[in-house]
């Protein structure tokens, strides 16, 4: 005996429709990202040129960067709150590997503090492996303890081991 169904109503597979508009959108998407990220590396270089930054040395770092408008915004907001040449603001968050959290760093620093020297605050915040919680120890440690701000720097990055020499930003060849 065979059964059949009993009502002739069809059945449709929800998923065929789906995959078919899924798979006409992803070369869209594809298309346009590389279009999105050449456009982030010429707001980068074009950021740092207003900012007074020379043409070959913004396109040699906008270029190495993995993120290129989180080193361009780092390098402004670093230079306009620490009050520092753009070059070594730019140096600072090209050797980061967090460059928004190293702004962060300096700029709750500042605000927070009365900073006589802005260079050793923005070299402490980018030795730092984690510098939103360095600003944190900073300020906490400046206010409660009463120390100077550069006591308060060297008490909460007394953890022994110090980098060097880090480059985040490489990408490796293909």
């Amino acid at each position: 005996m065979v059964h059949f169904l009993a009502s002739p109503t069809r059945r449709q597979c929800f998923a065929i429709p789906f995959a078919l508009v899924a798979g006409l959108a992803t070369p869209m998407v594809l298309l346009s990202a590389s279009r999105a990220v050449a456009n982030d590396y010429a707001a980068c270089a074009n950021t740092l040129i207003g900012a007074g930054l020379d043409g070959s040395a913004a396109a040699s770092a906008c270029g190495k960067a993995l993120n290129p408008t989180d080193l361009s915004s780092c390098t402004l907001d670093v230079s306009r709150v620490a009050e520092v040449d753009i070059e070594p603001a730019l140096l600072a968050c090209q050797s980061d590997r967090r460059p928004k959290e190293l702004a962060t760093c300096v700029s709750d620093i500042h605000q927070n503090l009365e900073v006589a020297n802005s260079a050793a605050v923005v070299n402490s915040c980018r030795l730092s492996v984690l510098p939103l919680r360095y600003s944190d120890c900073v300020v906490g440690v400046a206010t409660a303890a009463d120390l100077a701000v550069t006591d308060s720097l060297l008490q909460c990055s007394a953890a022994g081991y110090i980098p060097t020499d880090v480059a985040p930003t490489f990408i490796f060849a293909r």
